[in-house]
Formats: C-alpha cells, structure tokens, sequence
C-alpha cells in the first residue's frame, strides 16, 4: 500500500491576494469588547458583530460596491 504524503496544495503565494483593497480604501475594523466594528474611511459605521472574519469580509465586500 503507497504511502500518502501530507502536504498541502501549493497555492503560490498567499500574500498575493488581488481581491485586497488599497490601504487608504480598506475599513478600520475595532475591538468593542467581545464585539467587532468596521468603519469606512470617513468614519461610518459600516457593521458590527461578534465575528471578526465575517465584519471584516463585509466591510470589504461593501467598501468593493462602493
């Protein structure tokens, strides 16, 4: 019987990301006690929740439509 290996996919580069904003376009995301906000550039709230990946995925996607 073969042996499998364990290694992953490679997937290049990870930092490479091109669906990533600009650093001046990408939402501020806050720590509120257990909660999380993100805030667009001039300081509107765009969302808040309990779960960092999916504010921060939001925030993207809505600050992307805009």
């Amino acid at each position: 019987m073969p042996t499998r290996s364990r290694k992953g996919k490679n997937n290049g580069n990870p930092s490479l990301d091109e669906g990533k904003l600009p650093d001046d376009q990408r939402p501020t995301i806050v720590d509120h006690g257990k909660k999380f906000a993100a805030y667009d550039k001039n300081g509107r709230l765009i969302i808040l929740g309990y779960d960092r990946k999916i504010v921060e995925e939001y925030a993207n996607d809505r600050v992307r439509q805009s």
